[in-house]
């Protein structure tokens, strides 16, 4: 007989043992009595976060309970049909891992060798009649019927797996292509991607329905069932929204109609909050899954056109008396300063004598350009006597703009932009495969940065933009949130163009009492490397307004090293029949000044902010320095096992290091550390940063 290849599980298991049946005579023979047998157990792996990992775990368990029950029908095949289920399992697993990765290539070869896998073992049972066998018992005993169900399910499963994946490897090496020119191709590439996620739905539902018909038969799958639904109720969601987002993603782009998409070209050496002074943008017209149009403009074209007057923020009523496209990027929260941006525009007689309107937004900022020409390679423009690489893009399309021969000419100062975006297109579509692989990779770290985000209007577009964090939102805290939330928010206010040549740098030291309060002392350092650069606009003082978000009902306990701005507006807007936009309104009519430092409190974005005015001159360095407290206002009781976590969100356009020291309350350590102090550190921020750290009485430590 062979060797089971279940560990310490007998050949045949009774609930109670006949002493007149010789079981190990009835095995050698086959004589096996089907009533009194029972499953081998087996526990299924943990959950993870990635969707597709937690569906491969169906496969796994659709093999093991069919290995179990094909061994009531006959022993000598379990080893072929266990060995194929381990197989296949991990074939699943480690290719989803690749998709996580966006290594599609790899993932797909993974399915395909899964696809001939089952396929062998399919064969291997027909020919020894052991399908017929099974649904011929089926009709007698109905859990035989599900064991049809598990195999038939799982290779749709991985078959649909494999089609996702040859899906997304198409869209990566040549979804761009097709966007430019080839609109029916990128729709049916997406329809298929959308069609083997909803077969991978209905394919782990079935699954779930026949582990649930063999539950009853006995103790193993009652627990494979239970593992099976916590897995499929915890998935299924993320499933359906994913589901969801390419339904209505497709039907936009593939309307008869021209959608519009507004890319937002944010120039991070003047930052602003949502990422950068907005000097430039793009309509991009989108027919039946194909780019129509690409028009390329300065943003002051419809800002010249724009007749509503709008209050301005209070910080930039010095340098402009009304609010426009320009400046409307002013929200740390991208989808704000998004809908903003697409209001003035669509209020501009530019777009609004042709009611156009803009679907989505996409934010890119300059080192994305700069990721793009380091793999196309320069581009030449004769008529500028310049050759545009990765290293000078920023230094001299800035001087061409700020005072080339456009600008002093036909005052069209960003047409170097106009000519300079079509000719970088067309060098996309000559990358070699290679070279698209290494765009995707730039381009995700980019997106982790926050220099590609993402806004639609439409609720199922925007619901996966922000699920998958690629929305530049602000944080939100998770339910019974205890811990700190910090970000760093800055303003270039008729500062020049200086952000280029400031390095940043945040250290925070958090101390926490015995009640759960907490009081921070952060400091931001800034420091000027321009002063002595050819263009006049690097070498400029710095003039930044920071603004420091933090936990809800926090209070400035003392400010340090900030600037004053003696500028003040005395422009009446009451009197000259100016609106506010909502959004700036809220913000504005909850600021409060703190006479003592010369800051403002304010609320925006569900979290408290302290602003202020801070400058740096050429050559110099200098830090602004906060104190304040939060209140323990979850009731969060502190004791071992008290989890504290501390979440900075990154602005966008900013590269920043950050430092962080967190202090226990007196009385208690750090699991993690096994002492009173944890610490954190980042050479370079990314989106959202995040650690945790676990509290343990000193006496539970010893």
């Amino acid at each position: 007989m062979e060797k089971n290849p279940f560990k310490n599980v007998d050949p045949v298991l009774v609930d109670i043992k006949d002493p007149q049946v010789d079981y190990a005579w009835s095995v050698r023979h086959g004589v096996i009595n089907l009533r009194k047998a029972t499953l081998s157990r087996y526990h299924g792996g943990g959950r993870v976060r990635f969707f597709a990992r937690g569906i491969a775990f169906f496969v796994a368990f659709a093999f093991f309970a069919l290995v179990a029950h094909t061994s009531y029908i006959v022993y000598k095949t379990k080893d072929e049909v266990g060995k194929t289920g381990f197989r296949v399992a991990e074939n699943i697993r480690s290719s989803v891992l690749s998709l996580q990765s966006f290594d599609a290539t790899n993932a797909k070869t993974g399915f395909k060798e899964n696809i001939l896998e089952i396929q062998k073992l399919e064969s291997s049972l027909e020919e020894n009649g052991l399908s017929k066998m099974a649904s011929a018992l089926g009709g007698i005993i109905p859990a035989f019927k599900s064991v049809g169900v598990l195999l038939q399910n799982t290779a749709s499963l991985n078959t649909s797996f494999f089609t996702l994946a040859d899906s997304l490897d198409t869209l990566q090496r040549n979804g761009f292509l097709y966007f430019q020119s080839d609109g029916p191709k990128l729709i049916k590439t997406l329809e298929s991607t959308r069609n083997a996620i909803s077969t991978i739905v209905s394919s782990a539902e079935s699954i779930k329905n026949a582990t649930n018909n063999l539950k009853s038969f006995s103790n193993s799958a009652r627990l494979m069932d239970k593992d099976i639904a916590e897995m499929y109720l915890s998935h299924s969601a993320e499933l359906y929204r994913v589901e969801t987002f390419l339904d209505s993603f497709i039907s936009l782009i593939n309307s008869e109609e021209e959608k519009h998409i507004l890319l937002m070209f944010q120039n991070p050496a003047e930052i602003r909050p949502a990422g950068g002074f907005l000097g430039s943008y793009a309509d991009v017209g989108v027919t039946r899954g194909q780019m129509t149009t690409l028009d390329v403009r300065d943003i002051y074209d419809p800002d010249g056109q724009m007749f509503e007057k709008i209050v301005p923020p209070k910080e930039l009523q010095t340098i402009t008396e009304a609010w426009g496209a320009r400046d409307a990027n002013w929200f740390f929260d991208f989808p704000a300063s998004a809908e903003n941006v697409s209001w003035f525009l669509e209020h501009s007689k530019i777009y609004s004598e042709k009611n156009v309107t803009f679907d989505m937004v996409v934010s890119i900022n300059i080192p994305v350009v700069e990721s793009i020409l380091e793999l196309s390679g320069p581009i030449a423009l004769p008529e500028y006597n310049l050759v545009i690489s990765k290293d000078n893009f920023l230094t001299e399309v800035q001087r061409e703009v700020e005072a080339g021969k456009d600008k002093k000419t036909n005052g069209q100062p960003k047409t170097i932009l106009k000519k300079l975006a079509p000719i970088l297109i067309e060098q996309m579509k000559t990358l070699s495969d290679d070279q698209k692989e290494k765009l995707i990779t730039a381009f995700g770290d980019h997106i982790e940065k926050k220099d590609i985000m993402f806004y639609a209007k439409d609720p199922s577009i925007q619901s996966f933009f922000h699920t998958y964090g690629v929305d530049g939102s602000v944080t939100s805290f998770p339910n019974n949130f205890w811990g700190s939330y910090v970000a760093v928010v800055n303003t270039n206010v008729a500062g020049g163009k200086t952000d280029a040549f400031i390095d940043q740098t945040i250290d925070a030291t958090v101390h926490i009492d015995t009640s759960g309060s907490l009081l921070t002392d952060l400091s931001v350092t800034r420091t000027h490397t321009g002063g002595d650069k050819k263009d006049p606009w690097w070498n400029v003082e710095n003039k930044n307004y920071i603004q420091i978000l933090t936990n809800p009902g926090s209070s400035l306990v003392s400010l340090s090293g900030n600037s004053t701005k003696k500028e003040r507006s005395i422009f009446d807007y009451g009197a000259n029949k100016f609106e506010y936009r909502d959004a700036l309104q809220k913000i504005e009519k909850s600021k409060v000044l703190l006479t003592e430092w010369n800051a403002w409190m304010f609320n925006a974005f569900d979290k408290t902010g302290f602003g202020t005015w801070f400058f740096v001159p050429a050559k110099k360095s200098k830090t602004v320095s906060f104190r304040y407290h939060t209140d323990n206002e979850v009731g969060v009781d502190i004791k071992d096992g008290t989890i504290y976590t501390f979440f900075y969100d990154r602005q966008s356009g900013v590269p920043t290091s950050l430092s962080v020291v967190v202090n226990a309350p007196i009385g208690f350590v750090w699991k993690e550390t096994n002492n009173p102090v944890l610490s954190f550190d980042v050479e370079e921020t990314k989106g959202v940063e995040s650690f945790s750290g676990e509290l343990i009485h000193t006496s539970a430590s010893n």
